[in-house]
């Protein structure tokens, strides 16, 4: 979370600061690398065609995702009442599978709706609702599975790509977790980040700046024993911690 203590003086000080573990007068500078562009919380590779890589993936709604409608109220065989309640543990397993869907929303909710939907048509209602999304969720997990893989990061920030905690900010006690969103072509290069939560402007940079250097296994759709990278959307943090 952002520090409320430290001064707008102070955060404006702090644009350009030294890095722990450089050299002497090594400078941090805020703003994209060489080869990307920024447009407020958005950095893009330069050339890129930015159009719907940029997505709204916070909620069902927001991802056009809210389907699951299901045609059982159409089936005789059905109540009303059972019919509405599919509905609801329809959306409920849909729900808690939104890490997944935020990867590329259009395929995974597509294999959801061919896929896991006609499943639950048999379900058993007796059960405790939330038994029975967790049942359904991992079945529908396994389902998707069989059919499409998220992204992987191949590296791991802080490790294998180092991340920066200038001295100044640790020691005035700047920390917080920077949340980001990023879409990984189907090479598994980043080409476009969105910051989603921030910590301080330096900070800020800093996560951002690491993360174009992320390398990713790219989603995949496997189809007829074949598997085909395609381009896909993932989230993570990167965390400031003092102590």
């Amino acid at each position: 979370m952002r520090n409320t203590s430290l001064s707008a003086a102070l955060s404006v000080a702090l644009l350009t600061v030294a890095l722990t573990g450089c050299g002497p007068g090594d400078m941090f500078t805020p703003g994209p690398p060489d080869g990307w562009m920024s447009d407020g919380n958005r950095w893009f590779l330069v050339g890129v065609d930015t159009t719907g890589l940029f997505r709204n993936l916070e909620s069902l709604e927001s991802m056009s995702v809210v389907g699951a409608e299901l045609t059982y109220a159409s089936d005789m065989q059905l109540s009303r009442r059972r019919s509405v309640a599919l509905k609801q543990l329809a959306r409920a397993v849909k729900l808690s599978l939104i890490a997944l869907i935020r990867n590329e929303p259009a395929v995974v909710d597509s294999l959801f709706e061919k896929l896991v939907v006609p499943k639950l048509k048999d379900a058993d209602l007796s059960h405790e609702p939330d038994k029975l999304v967790e049942r359904y969720k991992k079945e529908a997990y396994r389902t998707i599975a069989r059919h499409f893989r998220e992204p992987r990061a191949t590296f791991t920030l802080g490790r294998d790509i180092p991340v920066d905690y200038p001295d100044s900010l640790r020691k005035a006690g700047v920390s917080g977790r920077v949340e980001l969103q990023v879409h990984i072509n189907d090479k598994g290069e980043p080409d476009a980040i969105e910051k989603l939560g921030s910590v301080h402007p330096v900070l800020d940079d800093i996560a951002m700046v690491a993360t174009t250097k992320v390398r990713w296994q790219p989603a995949y759709l496997l189809r007829i024993g074949k598997s085909y990278p395609i381009a896909s959307w993932a989230r993570f943090n990167v965390n400031f911690q003092t102590q």
